[in-house]
């Protein structure tokens, strides 16, 4: 079995990975995507300039947050890709059931935040757009509370 973890180093993606990983004894290769997001301008009605700076500032966190992963991962004898996309744009649900499907994944798990209310209409929800859009079977994890 091949499990693709999304992965973004909120305390339920941690959960999801550690799920995950219990299930090595059936699983040959884990691919843990981060999906850099989108920076949004403040008007849709004029063009913005965002500094390289910014954009060297969210590749660096991305590569932290795999670290981070990667020392998870690297506690327990299993097969892993860790796998850094860049958004551009597009939805973060759609980039991963992507790669789920390029990498012929069996199964994916995310983690959520239990994002309520305005928090979950501004910030959007994830793993709830991996689910309602996915056809690979789908383990949502939540955080410790």
């Amino acid at each position: 079995m091949k499990i693709l973890v999304s992965y973004d180093g909120s305390g339920g993606a941690r959960e999801a990975l550690k799920y995950a990983l219990g299930l090595k004894c059936t699983t040959e290769e884990y691919y843990i995507v981060y999906v850099i997001p989108t920076i949004v301008g403040i008007s849709a009605s004029f063009d913005s300039y965002i500094p390289q700076s910014v954009y060297e500032g969210q590749d660096k966190t991305a590569n932290q947050i795999l670290e981070k992963a990667k020392k998870i991962l690297d506690t327990e004898d299993a097969k892993y890709e860790l796998i850094k996309i860049s958004s551009n744009g597009e939805d973060i649900p759609k980039i991963v059931l992507t790669t789920a499907r390029e990498k012929g994944v069996d199964l994916i798990v995310t983690g959520t935040r239990k994002l309520r209310g305005f928090s979950k209409l501004i910030l959007g929800s994830v793993s709830s757009g991996i689910i309602a859009h996915s056809d690979i079977p789908v383990t949502v994890v939540p955080p410790k509370e």
